[in-house]
């Protein structure tokens, strides 16, 4: 995805580099627009994917991310406004943009694959040439932020961050034991954890005593008993990699019949 963004982005610089002139400012303005167009096109397919996940899974839901996706509509639409009507508020909306930009780092854990590269604004007198020129900046951050956002396993620094792949129900001489088990995340065996945060019964938050054993698998989680009914797990699988904590929320379903 990125290669295709910034292919297209930097021939803004390449065509801005010939000369100033009114005709290569018409096109280069066009040019920005159509650029634009094609971004937001990929940041709305990795927006739905991140609320279609979020959907299925609430945990995976990210406040900040959410909050900045509000902020960046009402910049974009104030960006529309001033080109539409020639305001000249450029100063305030350079502001919000950076604001919105320097949020993206801490969105993406610092992955330099998700980083916007260090470009310099073309310089112009022309405010439709700036004013979309970030309108390109954005999208391209955004469409970054919602990519690593959506994904379900990444890699991080050679770290997999992974999902809780199934979970399997045995009954054991002491009750029922539950495996969790995760493709990924089995052949990291260091600096490993998984906590519990709940287990709802029936769409019901339930108190639930078991004892929770990590394992090769990810973990077995053992109970006297369950009732018949469904049952929800919510967790967090938790790696320690380079002095940083990595969270990983999962929730799974099983049904005891």
């Amino acid at each position: 995805m990125k290669n295709r963004i910034l292919v297209y982005f930097l021939a803004i610089f390449a065509l801005f580099s010939c000369n100033n002139q009114q005709a290569e400012l018409t096109e280069m303005n066009s040019f920005l627009q159509a650029n634009y167009e094609f971004n937001n096109r990929t940041l709305n397919k990795n927006k739905g994917d991140y609320y279609r996940i979020i959907e299925e899974m609430p945990t995976r839901k990210i406040e900040k991310l959410n909050q900045l996706d509000s902020q960046f509509e009402r910049l974009i639409s104030k960006i529309d406004s001033a080109i539409t009507n020639k305001e000249n508020n450029l100063k305030s909306i350079v502001a919000e943009s950076n604001e919105i930009l320097s949020e993206i780092p801490k969105l993406v854990d610092n992955r330099k694959d998700y980083l916007l590269p260090e470009f310099k604004q073309p310089k112009s007198d022309s405010d439709d040439l700036s004013l979309k020129y970030i309108k390109n900046r954005l999208v391209i951050g955004m469409a970054y932020v919602f990519e690593y956002a959506s994904r379900k396993t990444y890699s991080v620094d050679g770290l997999y961050k992974v999902d809780v792949d199934s979970v399997i129900s045995q009954k054991t001489d002491n009750g029922i034991k539950l495996t969790l088990t995760s493709r990924f995340g089995q052949p990291i065996k260091e600096n490993r954890h998984i906590l519990i945060n709940k287990i709802k019964f029936n769409g019901k938050e339930e108190k639930v005593d078991f004892k929770l054993k990590e394992n090769y698998s990810i973990a077995d989680i053992e109970l006297d008993s369950l009732q018949t009914g469904i049952y929800e797990i919510n967790g967090i699988l938790r790696f320690y990699h380079r002095e940083q904590k990595f969270d990983i929320p999962f929730e799974k379903t099983i049904k005891v019949e």
